[in-house]
Order: C-alpha cells, then structure tokens, then sequence
C-alpha cells in the first residue's frame, strides 16, 4: 500500500500549503491518511487472480485537497448557532483528546469531508456490530468462529443482563443532571442478576483477524500440508492481541457514572469491539472489557479534566502542547479537516476556535507536477 510518486509529491505539497513543516510529521500524516482513506479496488480484467484487487491512495489525496479548498476562504464557514449552557460526555472526552479537536467542533457547523462518505456507512455498519445485536446473535450461532468475541466473562454477563435502556437512535430520551449542568446518553444502562444498574460504553476498532486468512491462501496451506501448523499460530496471534483502553472513552463512562441519576448506577464497563470482514460482511471477533467505578482514582481523574474543561471554556483560551501533537491521530481525527493546530505552528488554542488562525502558506510547486497540473 503506497502512493504512487505523482501522488505523493502533490499530498507533501498540499501539507506545506496547509503549515506542515517537519518533513517526518509530514510523512506519519500521509501514511495515516492512507490508511485511513486509501481503498483496494476490483480489477476484473486482472488475468492474474492475486494481482486482482490494487491499492489507490486516491480518496487521500482528495482529501487534501477538499481541505485545501475550504482553507482557502475559512469565512465562508458556517458558525454554529446554538450554544447550550450543557455539557456532555463526548464533549469531556474530546476535551481530553485534544482541546483544538473540542473548539473546533463547537464553534463550527462542521461537514463530512469531500470523499469520506464512510462515515454514513460507518455508522451502518456499526449498528449490525452494536452490543443489542450480539446480544441477538449468541443466542442463535453456534459456529465457533464467531463466538470467540464472547469468550470475555465481562461480556458474558453483560449478555445476561436486563437491558433497561438504549442510547441508539434519534428518539433515545437524554439524561440531564441540573445540578453539574450535564446533559448525555450513554449507550446502554442494564441491571444485573443481582439487581445492581451499570452503564455501557461501546467503541468499534477495525482490527485484521489473525484468524480470517484468505480462501487462496488457505487452499495453498492444505496443499503443502501446512494448514494446521498455521491455524495454531493464528490462534496464538489472536490471543495475544493486546488492548489500550485510551483516556478519552475512560473519561466518557466516567462521566455517565457521576452525572446520571436516574437509576443508581454502581458501575460501568467500556466495551471495544474488534471487526474484521468475511464474504463481504462484518463479524467482531475479539472484545476488549474495561471495567470502571466511581473510586479515588477515577474519581479524582475526573475532576481533574472537568475542571480544566471547564476553565478552558470559561477563559476561551489556553496553552497549546504543541510537543504532544502525534499527527498520526490527527490525520484520523474528525475535525482534522478545519484544524491548524496539528501543524504545529500554535502555542495557544482558543475557544470558540478563530478563524482567522484558518489560513495556507507558501509552498514551492513540485517541479516534477509542472506539466501535469
């Protein structure tokens, strides 16, 4: 998976436009962006079966360019126009993420990016993986293949528990909490065999199943009479695939955990699922369970993002760690589209985000593109 030369001269072009400066921030950010946009696509007149399916960076390259455009003329972007006196989870989570990622999405009406309208199809596909339909599936598959993700004993009780309610959909009711000014929904709130009420957060991570090889790839192995050696690596392979529940999400059952009063919530869980695709569909096959409560720890990790949370909305400004910036993160961010900040050339990020920091720089054009564009 790479860009062709052509391509790659114009991405590190667009970049510098944009303020990129170092040279490997610009290369981490072009990888990224590849692997998060770039798409194989079917060639039917491939005559050689394994050269069938090629590799195009071009929806990357697109979406600079769309990015490109927009910061040409940032006071065409649409401010939003309501601004609520609440707060919500995602909001703290995405404060703790990266505060220019939380301006930014608070101060404008943000858009879908030219060439991603994966994040319609995301979210489709998202809803065939949710924890409502896995609850539905384990009670009718047996085949073990797919109910390897259940194997977790976390998920096996959250599979047993009552569902009392469900955040998906637009006519989910929002819980408010007057006193901290909150204002969320969770994903799912149960009750357990012992009567106790928890809260579920569930996160989807596209993640190659060790144990999904290809149907030529297979055939090869029973020829050469490999296939069972090889399973038994694969198996080991999964299993040790290794989970890093990242503060943002930890932030966001926390804060359901302290904000909602309607039920007596004792506990929560974050639930990432890993999916991979076979015969085209999706299926997770691994799931990853952290469990949280409202101790000293959590409790005081909390309090000490809301506070700045809250003081970086009150004060409309704060101080930029611009050494903490990993592009990488930022070429998959949702707001990276409108965002300056990743280049590295701010110290300081302000609330409601300015556009007048929304700006391009001058680049030299690549010699080797004159003629092409």
């Amino acid at each position: 998976m790479k860009y062709t030369p052509r391509q790659l001269s114009y991405a590190q072009y667009l970049l510098r436009r944009m303020g990129f400066q170092n040279p490997k921030d610009i290369e981490q950010y072009l990888q990224q962006l590849m692997l998060s946009k770039g798409r194989y696509h079917f060639n039917p007149k491939s005559k050689n079966p394994f050269k069938a399916w090629q590799f195009s960076a071009k929806a990357a390259v697109d979406a600079l360019v769309a990015e490109l455009e927009l910061k040409k003329t940032p006071a065409k972007i649409p401010l939003q126009k309501v601004v609520t006196p609440h707060f919500t989870a995602t909001q703290l989570a995405r404060y703790s993420f990266c505060p220019a990622a939380l301006s930014i999405s608070n101060t404008f009406e943000t858009i879908v990016e030219a060439g991603d309208g994966l994040i319609e199809m995301g979210e489709q596909l998202h809803e065939s993986l949710r924890l409502s339909r896995q609850k539905q599936k384990s009670g009718s598959t047996t085949d073990p293949f797919y109910r390897r993700a259940w194997q977790n004993p976390a998920i096996a009780k959250i599979l047993g528990a009552e569902t009392v309610y469900t955040g998906h959909g637009a006519d989910a009711p929002l819980f408010s909490n007057a006193k901290t000014a909150f204002v969320g929904s969770p994903d799912y709130i149960f009750r357990d065999r012992e009567g106790r009420y928890f809260v579920v957060e569930e996160k989807f991570i596209h993640y190659r199943d060790p144990m999904n090889p290809s149907v030529i790839k297979l055939n090869k192995e029973e020829w050469a009479g490999t296939l069972a050696t090889q399973n038994q690596k694969r198996q080991q392979e999964w299993e040790k695939i290794p989970f890093y529940f990242f503060k943002n999400h930890l932030l966001q059952v926390l804060a359901y955990l302290v904000n909602i009063c309607d039920y007596p919530l004792e506990y929560g869980y974050l639930v990432y699922w890993l999916y991979d695709f076979k015969d085209g569909e999706a299926y997770v096959h691994k799931a990853g369970v952290k469990k949280l409560s409202l101790d000293p720890k959590n409790l005081a990790l909390y309090n000490r993002y809301l506070d700045r949370f809250q003081q970086f909305l009150q004060q409309g400004a704060e101080p930029f760690q611009v050494e903490s910036v990993n592009v990488k993160k930022c070429a998959a961010c949702s707001q990276s589209l409108y965002c300056m900040h990743k280049t590295k050339r701010f110290e300081e990020v302000r609330f409601p985000y300015r556009k007048e920091d929304i700006k391009l720089y001058p680049a030299e054009f690549p010699g080797n593109l004159r003629q092409q564009f």
